[in-house]
């Protein structure tokens, strides 16, 4: 045990600082002692009438007095340096980890910036160049301690409209899009400039960020391309489709008035049916409905052309009273049916009241007509809403149905999936419904089964 303590304190002598200790002790007491020799040689030779060893082994009172405070001068002179040094080796302790810690910081910065992809260099507020990272000298070259108006545009002096003389000038950030090589128009660059300020909140560097943005720029030329092109459709698109409105509304119109002749002839054929056979007879009856059925085409045709060139008022809608409104009118025509009415207390859309009056009528007419065959004839208005987050409305019959492979040729113009004999009608009513939808940023399908009864779903984003 004792070995070992005395291992351990000489260990604890041997650190730098102890050894720096006990030297400054040796000095101390060498110090002291040739003080006290001093002390006796300047009274022996001074006073004389004692031997010297008589001064240096047996002094007086005053002369123990003066050399016990220097002793205990000595003695704080060295704790003093002692708890200097303690304190420089901290200070020194400290500063190192701050030095490493700073290096460190230093070391990760500088990775930081290298691993971006952007290129970056730092100027001196003369625009001196005095840092550029891996990808700044792979765009522009190695120009550190070069001028950058000289190194990148060849100027003699700062470029007009620098932005780094910008942000010199007010601290603020400033940006550029620019080609970074003279006459070269294929490659573009956004520029970004700010400044770092001293501690005395003055600008004493310049930081410029330079980003490729040339795949951005083709690809923001080829979208104003497409846009461009795109416009000139839709304009040449939208005026051909007043033609054809115009062509439709002057077809319709022109066709009324042989029609008119045409059916009033057969209205007075119908008068000599007493000096026509049976086969006459049928064919003034043929003449006459095809006139009828005629007439319903025009006048579908004619409401089809309207609802495409008519302006819109948006407005509150609710469905559920229109389609209480015309199912009204429906049984009103047609006293003989009883048919099921399903109708939400309110279903509120925003959208042109009148165009949405004529695609409910269309809806519900079909409705009404699939069903007439039903026993118990069943419409259900209903809504519910999608993944979207849209409100889908949908109307639903228990009638005739239809297949589901041939659904998208409901919409299509003069498309029938029934026979007219059976069910008679335009073949118009579900473009035009179509046509209404569309013209309310909205979307329509159908969804049915042959002898089960149809849906037509549609949202309104009038």
């Amino acid at each position: 045990m004792e070995l070992k303590s005395r291992v351990f304190s000489w260990a604890r002598l041997s650190e730098p600082g102890a050894k720096s200790f006990l030297l400054q002790a040796l000095l101390g007491g060498g110090l002291t002692f040739l003080f006290w020799l001093l002390q006796a040689a300047i009274d022996y030779f001074l006073f004389g009438g004692n031997s010297f060893y008589k001064y240096l082994l047996h002094p007086d009172r005053h002369q123990a007095a003066e050399f016990s405070l220097v002793v205990f001068l000595v003695c704080c002179l060295l704790l003093y340096s002692r708890h200097s040094h303690q304190l420089q080796a901290q200070l020194q302790a400290a500063l190192k980890t701050a030095l490493d810690k700073s290096e460190d910081d230093k070391v990760k910065l500088r990775g930081i910036v290298e691993a971006m992809g952007d290129a970056i260099s730092i100027q001196a507020p003369d625009m001196t160049i005095v840092y550029q990272n891996r990808a700044h000298v792979e765009m522009m070259g190695q120009h550190v301690g070069e001028p950058c108006y000289q190194a990148y545009r060849q100027e003699k002096e700062i470029c007009p409209g620098c932005h780094l003389a910008a942000a010199f000038a007010d601290g603020k950030v400033h940006r550029a899009k620019v080609s970074p090589e003279p006459g070269n128009g294929n490659r573009y660059v956004e520029i970004t400039g700010s400044v770092l300020n001293g501690a005395d909140g003055r600008p004493a560097l310049g930081i410029e960020v330079v980003r490729d943005v040339t795949a951005q720029r083709l690809v923001e030329r080829e979208a104003a391309q497409l846009n461009l092109a795109l416009t000139r459709q839709a304009t040449e698109l939208k005026q051909v489709n007043r033609e054809l409105e115009a062509f439709c509304l002057a077809v319709a119109h022109d066709l009324r008035a042989p029609l008119t002749r045409i059916y009033s002839s057969a209205q007075e054929l119908q008068g000599y049916c007493d000096l026509l056979d049976e086969n006459g007879r049928f064919f003034v009856s043929l003449v006459n409905d095809g006139c009828v059925h005629m007439e319903s085409m025009i006048e579908a045709l004619m409401i089809l052309c309207h609802v495409t060139e008519m302006e819109m008022a948006p407005a509150p809608v609710d469905l559920a009273e229109l389609v209480q409104e015309l199912a009204a009118q429906l049984q009103l025509d047609h006293p003989g049916r009883k048919v099921t009415l399903r109708l939400p207390e309110r279903l509120v859309v925003q959208g042109d009241r009148e165009l949405l009056r004529i695609a409910m009528e269309n809806l519900l007419s079909n409705a009404w007509k699939y069903t007439s065959h039903v026993a118990m004839p069943l419409i259900e208005l209903g809504s519910f809403g999608s993944e979207q987050g849209e409100l889908v409305i949908f109307l639903r019959d228990n009638g005739a149905g239809f297949d589901n492979a041939r659904a998208e040729e409901l919409f299509k113009p003069f498309r029938r999936l029934h026979s007219a004999l059976e069910f008679p009608g335009t073949g118009l009513g579900l473009a035009t419904v179509r046509r209404i939808i569309r013209r309310h940023n909205g979307q329509i399908w159908g969804d049915g089964t042959p002898g089960a009864g149809a849906t037509f779903y549609f949202t309104v984003n009038g």
